[in-house]
């Protein structure tokens, strides 16, 4: 039988343990030579993931009110997806899933989450990106069914700089018709208070 999981946004008293969780795994991947987060961003970025979890972009995954894992959804990144018109996708960033806990699927289970989440919210796409060079991530995503959509090199502020990343998009549903896309669009703008722009590192 598999554990129920469960979704919950962030509050504002969560940013420490988010932090530290996010520390824990930048510094678990990179002991195994891992390009994927850098340890000390995180807390660098302290006030970032403060305002990130204020606008209701950080939520937690719990396995029977244990706390398991955590992901972000974004409404907007014009840094890694310049092109893409605006209320078309979900943005997905920092998914982890606590040590412990690996190996149970649970990322793929967060995964399937977002894609509802991004149903819900109207939206046609969910995207997400790693570093270009992280075979292991690439190789997940795909097997996950997302495709593939090309590298950027994406600049942000310091602690970040200039990051080399692979682009990755999964379709949740068929494009909306005219009728459909101003449904959609109301749906986004009752979503902007909890959806940010503001991103840092993949």
């Amino acid at each position: 039988m598999t554990d129920r999981l469960r979704m919950a946004p962030a509050r504002r008293s969560d940013l420490d343990a988010y932090i530290d969780l996010l520390e824990e795994i930048a510094e678990w991947l990179a002991a195994r030579g891992i390009r994927q987060y850098l340890p000390g961003t995180f807390r660098a970025s302290r006030a970032y993931f403060a305002e990130s979890i204020r606008r209701g972009e950080v939520h937690w995954a719990f396995v029977d009110d244990t706390m398991v894992g955590a992901v972000r959804l974004l409404n907007e990144d014009a840094v890694v997806w310049p092109e893409v018109p605006e209320g078309e996708s979900v943005y997905l960033y920092n998914l982890v899933v606590r040590r412990d806990r690996a190996h149970r699927e649970l990322g793929v289970r967060i995964l399937d989450w977002a894609e509802r989440e991004t149903q819900a919210m109207g939206r046609i796409f969910l995207r997400l990106d790693c570093y270009a060079d992280n075979a292991f991530l690439r190789g997940y995503y795909a097997n996950a069914g997302f495709l593939a959509r090309g590298e950027v090199h994406a600049r942000y502020p310091a602690p970040v700089g200039t990051i080399r990343l692979q682009r990755y998009e999964k379709r949740v549903h068929a494009k909306p018709d005219a009728d459909r896309r101003q449904v959609a669009g109301s749906i986004v703008g009752r979503t902007r208070r909890s959806m940010g722009e503001p991103r840092t590192g993949s």
